[in-house]
Parts: C-alpha cells; sequence; structure tokens
C-alpha cells in the first residue's frame, strides 16, 4: 500500500475511527487524535501488513494516541464539573422549563462520562464500544488484537470497576413519578 492509496481510502475508514474515539476522548479530541492518527500512519505507511484491514491498522493507531492522550490528561490537573457550576459560570442564562428534561440528560450524561474517566483507558474503550456503541465481544476483540476470551474478561472487570465508581460515588433515587434519578452522593437531597 502506497501513500496514495491510504489518503484514498481514509476517509471511508475516518467516521467509525472518530465515532469509536469520541467515546474515549470526547467528540472534540477525537477530532484531533483522527487527524494525527492519519498523519502517523502516512510516516509508518511502511509497517502496514496488508493482512489486517486497513480499518483495523488505522483503529489502533487511533487507540494508542487516544491512549496517550488520556495518559497526559491524568498527569494533569483537571476542574471538575462541580467546581465549575460554583464558580459562577453560566449563572444568567436563564432555564426554560422545557429544557428541564434535556439538562438533566446531559447532567447524567456529563456525570457518568466523568466517572467513565475513573477508569484505566482499555476498561473505558472496552466499555464504551460494548455497551454504548452496542458492538459484539468478538469485534471488540479483533479492534484490539486480543482472544475473544480476553475481550470477555476486560469487559466484565470494565463493569465491574464502572459499578464501584458509581456506588461510591453516586445514589439512585426513585421518584414519585416512578422515573428514577443518579445523584452524587454529595448532592443528595435531604
Amino acid at each position: 500500500m502506497t501513500q496514495d492509496d491510504l489518503l484514498r481510502l481514509y476517509p471511508a475508514c475516518r467516521k467509525q475511527l472518530v465515532a469509536s474515539l469520541s467515546r474515549l476522548v470526547g467528540p472534540t479530541e477525537a477530532e484531533d487524535v483522527a487527524d494525527e492518527t492519519l498523519v502517523r500512519a502516512t510516516k509508518a505507511i511502511g509497517d502496514f501488513r496488508e493482512d489486517a484491514a486497513l480499518s483495523t491498522w488505522l483503529h489502533r493507531i487511533g487507540m494508542n494516541l487516544a491512549y496517550d492522550l488520556l495518559r497526559k490528561q491524568q498527569r494533569q490537573p483537571c476542574v471538575s464539573v462541580e467546581d465549575s457550576a460554583h464558580d459562577g459560570a453560566g449563572a444568567d442564562i436563564p432555564i426554560e422549563a422545557d429544557d428541564t428534561e434535556d439538562i438533566e440528560r446531559r447532567q447524567m450524561s456529563q456525570c457518568v462520562q466523568e466517572l467513565m474517566g475513573r477508569l484505566l483507558p482499555e476498561q473505558r474503550y472496552v466499555l464504551a464500544q460494548a455497551d454504548m456503541h452496542d458492538r459484539k465481544v468478538a469485534e471488540i476483540a479483533k479492534d484490539e488484537g486480543i482472544t475473544t476470551g480476553n475481550a470477555k474478561i476486560r469487559l466484565h472487570r470494565a463493569r465491574r470497576a464502572m459499578k464501584s465508581v458509581l456506588e461510591k460515588h453516586c445514589e439512585v433515587l426513585q421518584e414519585a413519578d416512578g422515573v428514577c434519578r443518579c445523584v452524587p452522593k454529595n448532592r443528595i437531597p435531604s
């Protein structure tokens, strides 16, 4: 395969690559990592063994770059969602009653993503692929270059780790309308 072949075939692989990366590092970072993946793949095109699919090779490069980014971010201090909520940012923005459910959904999603950030990058990836993208364990194993059994073990450990994080940081409350809400333990209404 040549660099010209790679540049011609890359656009067909990019959408799925960005989708996978976004579950691991977020949509904005995923675009950047996908771009860096193309740069790295172009430089390493001589290492591509054509016994694997191009999309699998690009996926592996992208995941490695995403893991590197996550490790770098873990070494840097970050501001929590709750800290930014208390600094007054956005306090002037009125909230419409119709937007309440959407806001709650976004807050829940943000909370789950923040808690997923406490997992190891490998756990976060396999959990996102299986539970958010509805991918089969065999597909995840192929992407990761591991056996199906190892992928099952990783997924089991990831779910167990996520359950532990959720139990430590969240309380599930059932409201009068029967809807369950997840509330961080430090904000449980009395």
